[in-house]
Order: structure tokens, then C-alpha cells, then sequence
């Protein structure tokens, strides 16, 4: 796990610290394995004549997380003590009514935010359990409070404060500016998506607060049309946790079997170790995909077409499996979901949705100049490239006078042959697929190619619509 992530991890619980205060109560630092550190500390409250409750937000994510909710919750019950499980976000736990998913939705971030507490006086409490003040969780932890992270700070105090400055002026245009990497760094998304992983802020409350906002501006099109693509994100965040819940194999393993020839948590060749660190380090000699890997670096973040274009890069140009690639951007992702993070990777390494006789490839040069053709993006993050013009730059004008590199691999050729295995994969799943469950599926997956294409063209149309609006 990266430095900035636990960094940010720390912030919020110091700002939770400091909220809690300001409300007559506090948080206390426990050191230790969790389940032991919650069941003692519960059979010290009994011993003292108290009843405690335990209120939580369960995991549904990591295996080990899941385990320990097991274990806490078995624990209360074989006493007798209440409990409350939650959730940062909305999940159907019962696998039959699956379908109900969207309404049921709906109908979850529609309920009323609880009331914030104006004093909780919470006494203090006298427990025999190895404590920590956050001034020696700094001093033993100083490596992580001594990262600099200048992008991205934790707490609740900051989700709301980045909430309400999108909500302000920030979501103008969000619809189209999504998609660029120097528009999206500036603020044009929300960039929430630390605070939501975290638990700072809900996806109930913001998508509240985004409902209110657009009755706000009811007259106004463009702003209709910008709030309600951020809310439909807030529910595509919110299905992938859905999916890894009743499949949490998908965290390591391929949606289907017939990829495990080709995708592989194996370890890497000499060769593809070259590829693999020169992508990690932004020295592929591709632009987009260097300077958007050196913000991840740096910031610990990209906007999710980056995201999706460097993942493609590296599976299919490259030939390296997926799960390589999830693992470092868990690492150097502040907002790091496991949920969306290892779908995505595996949807752009061309393993989900076989019914579909396409799948993306993303283009690094093609992407640079219709998402970052003034640029903005690689002359900050590529030092070496700037004052060559994009004509320059796509055609390597800069190679023998630069110190950037050459590209590591032939795009075209590898799109080609590796496209071309993944493509045969991809047929044998559906032949298998078909010969299993018949027409029906089919039919289903045109229906859905039909509806995504739908929304495309409707975007389209939405966007030379509003282009010509004042």
C-alpha cells in the first residue's frame, strides 16, 4: 500500500479525532489485531456494568476484512450484545433478489441523511488496552506523515469542503471534461472518490446533495445534463462493489477460465520485467501513457480514461497479465477499490463481456490528440517534451535530440498479435457460453450492445446540441 494512502488513512482519523472533540466526545487509538483489541475491550465494558453496542461498516472487499467482521460479529452474538452492521454504500445482500438491484437503489440513497449530533459528551473511559495519541502515531508512523501528499487531504471536513466546491462551479461541463487528463487534474471531476473509498463523506450524501443542486438549476440544461452523468457514476461506483460481493474470486482470478493460459500472476520474463518497470516509471516513449503514469506516481491518482488506456497498454501492447498491473495501482492509488479497480482491469485486458465481438484498444497517440492536444498535461508532466509541438511529438521529432525515450514496443504490430489472442480467447468463451445457455444469452448481450449504443449516440447529439448553446 502506498505512503499517500496510509497518509491520507491518518489525516481522516486526526480529523475525525478533532470532530468528535468539537462534540463533547473523542476517538481512541487502539494498537493490535483487531479482533482481539474489539473483543476485549467489549468484555472490559461488561465488566464495568456496561451494555455496549458495536455500529460498524462491514467489508465486503479484502478476505482478510471479511474474516474479522465474521469473527466480531460471531463474538456478540454468543453474548447476547447488539450490533449494527452498515455500509458506505448501497449492497443487495440476497442473491434473489439481484434483479430489484437498481430500484432497491434508489430507493436506499433516497432515505433521509441521519442528523449530524450537536454534542455527543461521551465520558471518558478507562480502558486497559495499549493506546496511542496521535502525537505518537505521527512519531512511530513518521515515515507516512512525512510523504509528501500536497493533492489529496483526508477527513470529513475536507470531503464536504471538496463536495460543496464541486457542487459550486467545479461540475460545469463534467460530462465532457471527464475524459481529460489536464481538465480532470484542475478539478473538473470531483475528486471525491478518496473520501468515498474512506468512508469521510457517502455516496448518499453527495448524491443528496447533487439531487438538491440540480432542482437549483432546474432551467439550465448543460448543468441538468453534467450533474445527472456525475450521479449516474455514483451508481456505477456503487455496482461494481455489488459485483465483487457475489463474486470476490474476481479480485485475483479471470472471469473465465479459458484467459488462465494467457493471464497469469506468474512471475515475469526478463523481457516483460523491462516493459513492466518502464511503464511503472513513465518510459515507454508513448506520451499519454508516461505522463499519466508519472501523475500516478506523483499524485497517487488519474482520471479513469487514463486509467483505462494504461491498463490496455500494458495488457495487450505489452502482453502482461492483468493482475501485475492491478496490483501497482493498488499500491499507488490513494482511492484504490478493489470492487472497480480489478474489474476494469480485467474488462481492459479484453476478459469480460466474450458475447460482444469487439473490445477496446485503446490508442495512446490518437487519445493525446483528442484529449490533450494543446498539451497542458504532457509538457507538466514530461519535462523532456516541452516546446516540441504535436506534430512534433507524434511524429518522434524529438527522438535523437530529447532525453525522452523511444518507444519500447511497435503499437500497431502488438495491437495486432496480441489483439488477435485475446480476440480467439474471447470466441472460445462465447462458443462455450452459447453451446451452454443458448440464444437467450445472445439476444441478451445485443440488447445491451444496443443500449450502449444508444447512450453514445445520444451523448453525441447531447454534446453538438449544447456546443452551439450560448
Amino acid at each position: 500500500m502506498g505512503k499517500a494512502r496510509v497518509k491520507f488513512l491518518f489525516e481522516s482519523l486526526e480529523n475525525l479525532d478533532r470532530n468528535l472533540k468539537g462534540r463533547g466526545s473523542q476517538l481512541y487509538l487502539f494498537e493490535g489485531n483487531s479482533t482481539d483489541v474489539i473483543q476485549e475491550l467489549t468484555r472490559q465494558l461488561i465488566q464495568k456494568g456496561d451494555c455496549p453496542k458495536l455500529f460498524f461498516n462491514h467489508d465486503v472487499q479484502v478476505r482478510y476484512g471479511i474474516e474479522r467482521d465474521r469473527q466480531i460479529t460471531d463474538f456478540y452474538r454468543e453474548h447476547s450484545l447488539e450490533y449494527h452492521q452498515g455500509l458506505n454504500n448501497f449492497l443487495q445482500t440476497d442473491e434473489d433478489r439481484r434483479d430489484e438491484w437498481m430500484e432497491e437503489y434508489y430507493t436506499y440513497l433516497r432515505q433521509p441523511l441521519h442528523p449530524t449530533p450537536e454534542q455527543i459528551n461521551t465520558p471518558a473511559l478507562q480502558i486497559d488496552l495499549p493506546q496511542l495519541t496521535f502525537d505518537q502515531l505521527k512519531q512511530k508512523y513518521s515515515q507516512f506523515w512525512e510523504t509528501e501528499n500536497t493533492y489529496f487531504s483526508g477527513g470529513e471536513t475536507q470531503a464536504i469542503a471538496t463536495l460543496n466546491s464541486f457542487l459550486s462551479s467545479r461540475f460545469c461541463g463534467y460530462h465532457w471534461k471527464i475524459s481529460r487528463p489536464w481538465l480532470t487534474q484542475q478539478g473538473a471531476t470531483s475528486h471525491l472518490s478518496p473520501h468515498l473509498t474512506f468512508g469521510n463523506i457517502s455516496v448518499r450524501q453527495v448524491y443528496q446533495s447533487t439531487k438538491a443542486k440540480a432542482a437549483e438549476l432546474a432551467n439550465n440544461p448543460k448543468a441538468q445534463f453534467s450533474l445527472k452523468a456525475f450521479r449516474d457514476r455514483l451508481r456505477w461506483h456503487d455496482s461494481f462493489t455489488q459485483r465483487l460481493y457475489f463474486h470476490p474470486e474476481l479480485v485475483h482470478t479471470n472471469r473465465y477460465p479459458e484467459f488462465d493460459e494467457y493471464y497469469s500472476p506468474a512471475e515475469l520474463d526478463e523481457e516483460k520485467q523491462g516493459l513492466f518497470a518502464a511503464w511503472k516509471e513513465g518510459q515507454t516513449g508513448f506520451p499519454l501513457v508516461d505522463a499519466s503514469m508519472r501523475q500516478l506516481k506523483t499524485m497517487g491518482w488519474m482520471n479513469f480514461r487514463m486509467r483505462a488506456m494504461c491498463a490496455t497498454f500494458l495488457c495487450i501492447n505489452c502482453g502482461i497479465s492483468w493482475q501485475h498491473g492491478a496490483g501497482h495501482y493498488t499500491q499507488q492509488l490513494i482511492d484504490t477499490d478493489l470492487a472497480i479497480n480489478n474489474w476494469q482491469w480485467q474488462m481492459q485486458a479484453g476478459v469480460t463481456n466474450p458475447l460482444s465481438d469487439t473490445f477496446r484498444i485503446y490508442n495512446p497517440n490518437k487519445n493525446l490528440e483528442e484529449k490533450d492536444g494543446d498539451l497542458k498535461f504532457i509538457y507538466h508532466w514530461i519535462e523532456e517534451l516541452r516546446g516540441y509541438s504535436l506534430p512534433e511529438i507524434l511524429n518522434g521529432t524529438y527522438l535523437n535530440e530529447s532525453p525522452y525515450p523511444e518507444p519500447i514496443l511497435d503499437w500497431a504490430q502488438t495491437r495486432k498479435s496480441n489483439g488477435k489472442i485475446v480476440s480467439d480467447l474471447r470466441k472460445r468463451v462465447k462458443g462455450r457460453l452459447l453451446a451452454e445457455q443458448g440464444v437467450e444469452l445472445e439476444q441478451a448481450a445485443i440488447a445491451r450492445m444496443t443500449v450502449d449504443k444508444y447512450w453514445e449516440t445520444r451523448n453525441k447529439q447531447y454534446q453538438e446540441y449544447t456546443a452551439q448553446m450560448p
